[in-house]
């Protein structure tokens, strides 16, 4: 299948024909974790950069994540991982994260408390995308980047509300994406077929060093060694390209029966 590689700057950018002067519009991306959203750092910078208009909404507090830290799970731990979300959107030049406050995004809690978290953030995230009216929507595809259930949960949401709403023509949605050669076979990241891949993004050196400098907020969630190992890993590829794949829905009025 033939399929074209569009640049997000033709999206994002249009130019006023009667001044010359570039648009600004607004970039909304969606994740369930603080940190999540570092993981396109690098393209929210460059926006960021370039004059747009860039949020990030954060669905849980993080506060069940003790990964490398002393602090137990609970509130004090949400309370501290808000703090390490605000310095990184900081180091991104993005505007402050906006926080939903759910406690969990899957069963761990009970079929229930699920439920109720999906029916708050779907509210909730409904409330927001009028408000801010975004010109591009971002999260996380049904690949959940490798496999994570609240990644997986959050994506859905997303992808649901602009099915239910109506809204996929008018809040376009892209899922970061990686190709097969990217991906580190014992990593468990999930990768899309090339020919799915319609849009990539192109960062500076500039944009990939405040994606490291926001990475080194996270001091809960990653040591001092795995940073390193971020950037080493990352400054090795320099490919300085990030791919990813929009979410189309197929319409018309004719009707399909299937015997």
């Amino acid at each position: 299948m033939k399929f074209i590689i569009l640049f997000l700057m033709c999206c994002l950018i249009s130019m006023d024909s009667a001044s010359g002067q570039t648009k600004s519009k607004v970039i909304l991306g969606v994740f369930p974790h603080p940190d999540d959203e570092n993981m396109i750092g690098h393209v929210l910078a460059k926006y960021a950069r370039l004059g747009h208009k860039v949020y990030v909404i954060i669905a849980t507090d993080g506060k069940d994540g003790t990964r490398v830290t002393k602090v137990p799970a609970g509130d004090s731990l949400g309370r501290l991982r808000q703090k390490e979300t605000l310095c990184a959107c900081e180091k991104l030049g993005i505007n402050p994260p906006i926080y939903l406050h759910i406690d969990r995004l899957d069963t761990k809690f009970g079929v229930r408390a699920y439920l109720n978290g999906r029916t708050k953030m779907m509210e909730d995230l409904k409330m927001h995308i009028q408000k801010l009216q975004p010109d591009i929507l971002l999260t996380f595809g049904p690949e959940g980047e490798y496999g994570h259930s609240e990644h997986i949960v959050t994506g859905a949401i997303v992808t649901e509300l602009l099915l239910r709403e109506g809204w996929v023509d008018k809040y376009p949605l892209y899922f970061p994406a990686d190709i097969k050669e990217d991906v580190m076979d014992n990593s468990g990241n999930g990768y899309v077929d090339k020919q799915y891949l319609n849009l990539k993004i192109s960062y500076t050196d500039e944009d990939e060093r405040k994606m490291f400098e926001a990475a080194k907020c996270y001091t809960t969630q990653y040591t001092k060694e795995e940073i390193q190992e971020l950037i080493d890993a990352q400054t090795k590829s320099r490919s300085n390209i990030k791919y990813f794949r929009r979410f189309y829905v197929a319409k018309g009025s004719k009707a399909e029966f299937w015997d």
